[in-house]
């Protein structure tokens, strides 16, 4: 028999439904709305009433009828409430302020200073760009509901614990404590690909898609997983670290201490570290000294033409169209979304992807998915932190909300 829910668990459930409905089909009638969550009419009534009342929605006119008259239309009310969203990524902190329908309305971006990495010192400069980020606009922190942070590592949902970071050397780490006793602000912490699938699933190329994954090439690789419109998380909240699983048991060495992961073949600090060696076997030339070398310019030089760099990425893109097609074989999606930073490559790596998965795919091409290559920006994974946050408002609006919001 299955457990019924509490009355509160119901409210948040179908408030969530209502929000979700009004942000995706906006401007909507209530009957509408009635119509798409499948709820009574007196429950919505109810539900956008207090929505209404917090400031979360506003009503407005439709056009005239053949009745003449003019229905009544909810939208969401986009300054009913904003979050900020944060990116630490390696060499850089990103910042953006979003309001409720996650418009980006001010966004900072600071340096990221690498002399010290320790967890004190990196939520320090946190602070100090969500400082500059917000001086762009009007908002005070009465007004901000929370903060999200992206973070590339293991990150345990159920405490924000950051497991470990291997591009800080972070290990068992409550960052989210940390930002919290600075802040005094709700801090929302989850690893990058979470949050770049939540971007994805609001507003990008997996809205209105159920079923889709999303694969992102950062200093490493990881995966998000939307299985009927839910982001996986696993027992723990920590699943999709795919870069981690094994290609070659007797490659090259990963950071995480295995030999011939994933992360190996197409994870950015692993093509950047082969680009060197091959330079220092005389594969290529530069002239920059190879410590200060950018991934930036080894794509560059690739694009060019560089046979050793390019025969570089032809690998890179080979296995990663192995991987493609092993996570289409086991989850079926209607969609595999390849974006972070590794997609500047483009053609480079795109093109050998597609031919792998075409070779790597059984007969039944029924199980082929639509597979889209994204232009991926660094805002993208902030605005996604953002979400993380806009995702509490949504379903705990009654409790969530700060003083001042609505």
């Amino acid at each position: 028999m299955i457990p019924s829910l509490d009355k509160a668990t119901m409210r948040s459930i179908n408030q969530f439904k209502v929000l979700y409905t009004i942000r995706d089909q906006q401007p909507i009638s209530r009957s509408d709305v009635v119509r798409e969550t499948g709820l009574s009419p007196a429950a919505v009534s109810g539900i956008t009433g207090k929505l209404i009342a917090k400031g979360l929605l506003r009503e407005t006119e439709g056009g005239a009828t053949q009745s003449g008259r003019r229905p009544v239309l909810l939208t969401l009310n986009p300054d009913g409430a904003y979050s900020i969203g944060i990116f630490v990524s390696v060499g850089r902190i990103t910042v953006v302020i979003v309001n409720l329908q996650a418009d980006i309305l001010a966004e900072h971006i600071s340096e990221f200073e690498e002399s010290d990495t320790s967890p004190e010192a990196v939520a320090e400069q946190i602070v100090q760009a969500i400082h500059q980020c917000m001086w762009k606009t009007e908002l005070t922190r009465s007004q901000i509901s929370g903060i999200g942070i992206a973070i590339p590592g293991l990150v345990m949902a159920a405490d924000s614990m950051i497991k470990f970071a291997l591009n800080y050397s972070w290990r068992n780490v409550h960052f989210k404590e940390i930002l919290q006793r600075k802040l005094a602000i709700p801090v929302y912490i989850d690893n990058s690909v979470r949050c770049i699938s939540l971007s994805e699933q609001w507003f990008g190329e997996g809205k209105n898609v159920d079923n889709f994954i999303v694969i992102y090439l950062a200093q490493g690789v990881a995966v998000g997983i939307v299985v009927n419109g839910q982001l996986y998380g696993g027992q723990h909240g920590a699943a999709g670290e795919f870069g981690h699983t094994i290609f070659d048991p007797g490659g090259d060495l990963c950071r995480c201490g295995k030999r011939g992961c994933m992360e190996t073949f197409f994870g950015n600090h692993s093509l950047l570290e082969k680009a060197r060696r091959l330079a220092r076997e005389g594969c290529w030339q530069t002239s920059t000294p190879l410590d200060e070398l950018t991934l930036e310019e080894v794509v560059a030089r690739a694009m060019d033409g560089e046979a050793a760099l390019v025969s570089l990425y032809r690998e890179a893109g080979w296995v990663l169209g192995i991987a493609v097609s092993n996570l289409i074989e086991i989850f079926n999606p209607e969609k595999v979304i390849i974006s972070g930073k590794g997609t500047m490559a483009g053609a480079l790596i795109e093109a050998p992807m597609r031919e792998s998965v075409l070779g790597s795919l059984t007969e039944n091409r029924d199980s082929l998915a639509d597979i889209v290559f994204r232009n991926w920006k660094y805002s993208d994974t902030a605005r996604g932190a953002g979400v993380m946050v806009l995702q509490e408002i949504y379903q705990f609006a009654q409790s969530r909300l700060p003083s001042g919001a609505a």
